[in-house]
C-alpha cells in the first residue's frame, strides 16, 4: 500500500547510486551501446510529450462541446425560442438532440482522456529505461548491451561516468523524472475535471449525478495502466497527495456545477496549470545540446 501513497511514479531504485567504475575496456564497449539507448528513450519522451498534449487539446475541445450541449439542455424548458416556441414539441425535440450530442462528446473526451493516459504510460516508461546493462551470452566472448538488469551488480550508468560530455545516467534520469512529475499531476487534475464532467451528463437517457467517484474507473482497463507505472495498488487508486477527500463535487448530486464553475474548469485545462513549459523546452534543449541532437 505504501506504493499507492505516492502521487507520481519515481525512478526504480538500484542498490547504489552507481557502481564501482568499470574498465576503460568496459567504458569503451559500454558508451555507444549507453548513448544509443539514451537517445532512443529521450526521442520517446518528445514523442510521448506530443502525443499528451495532442489528446489534452483534443479533450478540451470534446469537454467545451459536452458543457455547451448540457448547459443548453439543462436551461431548454426556460429558453425564448422566439416564433418557434408555438412548434408542437420542439423542446422535447431540442432536448433529445442535444442529448445526443451529449452522448457523443462524452465519448469523444472519454477517449482523449485514455490517449493520455497512455501517453503518461510512455512517458513514464521511457523515462525509467535510460540505464545500459551488459549481458554476456552463453558459450559467447561477445558482450551486448540491454535496458533489463540481469545482473545485480551491475547498476547499468557505467560507474557514473560521463555518457556524452557532462552528464551520467543519473543526471539524465533526474530531467526525465522532473518532466513525467509534471504531466503526471497535470493528468490527475484532468481526470478531476473528466469526473466532473461526466457526471453531470447522460447515460443512457437518465441523469446519473454523483454516480462516478475518483475511485471508479472512467475506462476499462485505466487501473491497469495506472497499476504498470506504480500510481495504483491492487486495492484502491487513492486521491493524489495533499487532495481533501471532498475534492469533488461528483459524489454530491445537491451541488451540480454551476455555468460560471464549468468555465473555471475549462479554463483551467487549457492552462496546464501544472506544466511548466518553459522548463519542458529548457530540458529537451539541455538534453539535446548534451547529446548533439535535435529534440524539438
Amino acid at each position: 500500500m505504501e506504493a499507492a501513497a505516492e502521487s507520481t511514479p519515481t525512478r526504480p531504485s538500484h542498490a547504489s547510486p552507481t557502481s564501482p567504475s568499470p574498465s576503460p575496456a568496459s567504458l569503451r564497449q559500454w558508451r555507444p551501446a549507453a548513448q544509443r539507448n539514451l537517445r532512443n528513450q529521450w526521442s520517446r519522451l518528445l514523442a510521448a510529450k506530443a502525443r499528451w498534449l495532442a489528446a489534452s487539446g483534443h479533450g478540451r475541445s470534446h469537454a467545451s462541446a459536452l458543457v455547451n450541449a448540457h448547459l443548453s439542455r439543462r436551461y431548454m424548458p426556460g429558453m425564448d425560442l422566439g416564433v418557434l416556441k408555438d412548434m408542437p414539441g420542439i423542446r422535447e425535440k431540442a432536448s433529445d438532440k442535444l442529448a445526443r450530442r451529449e452522448e457523443q462528446c462524452r465519448s469523444m473526451l472519454l477517449s482523449a482522456y485514455k490517449e493520455m493516459v497512455l501517453a503518461i504510460v510512455d512517458l513514464v516508461k521511457a523515462s525509467r529505461s535510460m540505464r545500459c546493462y551488459s549481458k554476456v551470452a552463453q558459450n559467447s566472448p561477445l558482450i551486448r548491451f540491454t535496458e533489463r538488469q540481469d545482473d545485480m551488480n551491475d547498476s547499468g550508468d557505467g560507474g557514473g561516468t560521463p555518457v556524452f560530455k557532462w552528464f551520467s545516467v543519473l543526471e539524465f534520469e533526474n530531467l526525465a523524472q522532473e518532466l513525467v512529475e509534471m504531466f503526471v499531476s497535470e493528468l490527475q487534475l484532468k481526470r478531476l475535471f473528466v469526473l466532473e464532467f461526466l457526471s453531470v451528463t447522460l447515460k443512457e437517457g437518465v441523469e446519473h449525478d454523483g454516480s462516478l467517484e475518483w475511485s471508479d474507473e472512467l475506462f476499462d482497463g485505466e487501473f491497469n495502466e495506472f497499476q504498470s507505472i506504480g500510481l495504483h495498488s491492487e486495492d484502491s487508486y487513492p486521491l493524489p497527495k495533499n487532495w481533501s477527500a471532498g475534492v469533488s463535487q461528483a459524489g454530491q448530486p445537491s451541488q451540480t456545477p454551476s455555468h460560471e464553475i464549468f468555465q473555471v474548469y475549462l479554463t483551467s485545462w487549457l492552462a496546464n496549470v501544472n506544466i511548466k513549459t518553459s522548463r519542458i523546452d529548457e530540458i529537451f534543449e539541455l538534453v539535446g545540446e548534451e547529446m548533439q541532437i535535435k529534440l524539438s
